[in-house]
């Protein structure tokens, strides 16, 4: 039958096993914040209804809520990152002091980022804490500059080592290079954000949508090639 092949289908057991998973929520509910963000802009500038532009408006409020909820538990698993990573002495020095950084810096923004939640929900009065989105945003900044020191330190060490040692496999270091690049982008265009959302960029609300659409699909893309 028709349903039993739709039911019992790879792809959909796949995407079944995909949505039952917070972070992999959290993701696509990050990817619709976004798009509803570019889609309230797109339909202004085309003068479409104001009706049109408000429910987009409204729904990236909405998800973007629901998103700060189920991040409420993430800063733990910064933290414990970057203990572990402290505590190898092993790793190269610049990898181990950037990923150190990278994870304190999320940390620090998902955590000023759940008062902002807790404001949204009225537990914590609105009037307080005014600023804490800027600061929260200062500190997922300074994760994506760690974030981005490291791409660039993988990217050199890479590069020098296949230019000294003729023995690489060179698949494999091909492989890291890509990784490490497609992560770069990946962390420019969040700074990008970051930069717009503490007033340092001035571009529009179209911008910064579309900035964010590209790198929800990625995290998405990733994600869903690690689901089994």
């Amino acid at each position: 039958m028709v349903a039993d092949t739709l039911v019992y289908h790879p792809t959909v057991t796949k995407l079944v096993t995909f949505l039952d998973s917070t972070p992999k929520r959290e993701k696509s509910f990050r990817l619709l914040a976004y798009l509803s963000r570019f889609l309230a802009y797109y339909l202004q500038r085309k003068g479409y209804p104001i009706e049109w532009v408000n429910m987009w408006s409204g729904l990236k409020g909405h998800f973007t809520f629901i998103r700060k909820g189920m991040r409420f538990f993430k800063p733990i698993n910064h933290l414990q990152t970057a203990a572990k990573t402290y505590d190898n002495k092993l790793l190269d020095p610049v990898l181990q002091s950037t990923t150190v950084i990278r994870n304190l810096g999320y940390a620090g923004y998902l955590t000023l980022d759940s008062v902002t939640w807790f404001k949204m929900l009225g537990i914590i009065d609105k009037t307080k804490f005014p600023t804490i989105s800027k600061w929260a945003s200062r500190f997922w900044l300074l994760g994506l500059i760690a974030g981005i020191v490291n791409s660039l330190h993988i990217i050199r060490s890479l590069t020098t080592k296949t230019t000294v040692d003729e023995k690489v496999d060179q698949a494999a270091i091909d492989k890291k290079l890509y990784s490490a690049k497609r992560k770069l982008i990946w962390d420019l265009l969040d700074s990008f954000i970051a930069l717009n959302s503490l007033d340092i960029l001035h571009f529009t609300e179209g911008d910064v949508g579309l900035a964010g659409i590209i790198t929800s699909i990625m995290g998405l893309k990733d994600l869903w090639v690690a689901t089994p």
